[in-house]
C-alpha cells in the first residue's frame, strides 16, 4: 500500500499532505512543511516533531492522499 506513494506522488499531492498535517499536529510549522529537494530531510524533522516511524509517516500520506 505504502509503496504506490513513490516520491512524485508525495510531491504531487504535498499541498494536500501538508494541509492534514497541519490540521492534525499543530505544533509543525510551515518552515519545517516547506518541500524541497532534500525530501530525507524533511521526513527526518517531521518524523521527529510528531514522534513516528517512517512507516508511520508513510502511511499518513497515503491515508491523506487516497483517504
Amino acid at each position: 500500500m505504502v509503496n504506490m506513494m513513490g516520491r512524485s506522488k508525495i510531491q504531487g499531492n504535498w499541498e494536500l499532505i501538508r494541509n492534514r498535517l497541519k490540521e492534525n499536529f499543530k505544533n509543525l510549522t510551515e518552515e519545517e512543511l516547506e518541500y524541497n529537494d532534500d525530501e530525507e530531510e524533511l521526513f527526518n524533522n517531521i518524523q521527529k516533531k510528531i514522534k513516528v516511524s517512517r512507516e508511520e509517516l508513510l502511511y499518513l500520506f497515503y491515508l491523506y492522499v487516497y483517504g
